[in-house]
């Protein structure tokens, strides 16, 4: 049986991550030479590449962690690290250049780099996916969390869509706004992560 507070609170916190809103100014930055039907079909690729990547990270993410012989709470550590990293660049509303790409045969494959991958789903999203997993192990539970990234993933085109009058309408100080209540938020639960992973791998701090 799901629970649905697992349920809301993974959902909350990848929409957090994610922060479809908040990264409007960037994608129309990074689409600005694009056609309207461009346009369209980066967006499609976008939703389809962000639910197969949370998808994926979220069925064989812990797979990859037993290969490798890494203990779930050592990386529930790193991941709490990665969403404190992506609350705090939310808080102080920064965005790394390294996501505008500078060779031209990049700039026509932008869909799922750099925009899905690192900019939507970065190390922090698939982290959380991947410490959520750990927790479900029915299928008929594991099905129920990815039809919620199949939410997130209309939820995250829908934005892309509406994103000229997103911008005309809350403008940059709304959208800046939106971003930091998300950041603080996840830097919230990125700090609960990192205590519990902690009192598990240092018993003698609880």
């Amino acid at each position: 049986m799901i629970d649905t507070i697992e349920f809301i609170k993974t959902f909350v916190i990848l929409l957090a991550i994610i922060d479809p809103i908040g990264n409007i100014p960037v994608i129309m930055a990074l689409t600005e030479n694009k056609s309207d039907d461009q346009y369209k079909k980066i967006i499609l690729k976008v939703c389809c590449s962000v639910v197969i990547l949370l998808a994926l990270s979220f069925l064989f993410g812990r797979y990859f962690l037993v290969f490798f012989g890494i203990q779930m709470p050592a990386f529930e550590l790193v991941g709490g690290v990665f969403l404190l990293y992506v609350a705090f660049t939310m808080l102080v509303n920064i965005k790394n250049s390294f996501l505008y790409p500078d060779d031209s045969e990049e700039k026509e494959n932008i869909a799922f780099m750099p925009i899905t991958f690192p900019l939507l789903v970065g190390p922090a999203a698939m982290s959380s996916v991947i410490i959520q997993s750990n927790k479900v192990m029915a299928w008929d539970t594991k099905l129920i969390f990815i039809g919620e990234f199949i939410v997130i993933g209309v939820l995250v085109g829908l934005a892309l869509k509406l994103s000229k009058i997103i911008m005309n309408n809350l403008g940059k100080i709304g959208i800046k706004f939106i971003t930091q209540t998300m950041g603080l938020l996840l830097g919230s639960l990125a700090i609960g992560l990192i205590a519990n992973s902690l009192k598990l791998l240092l018993p003698g701090l609880s």
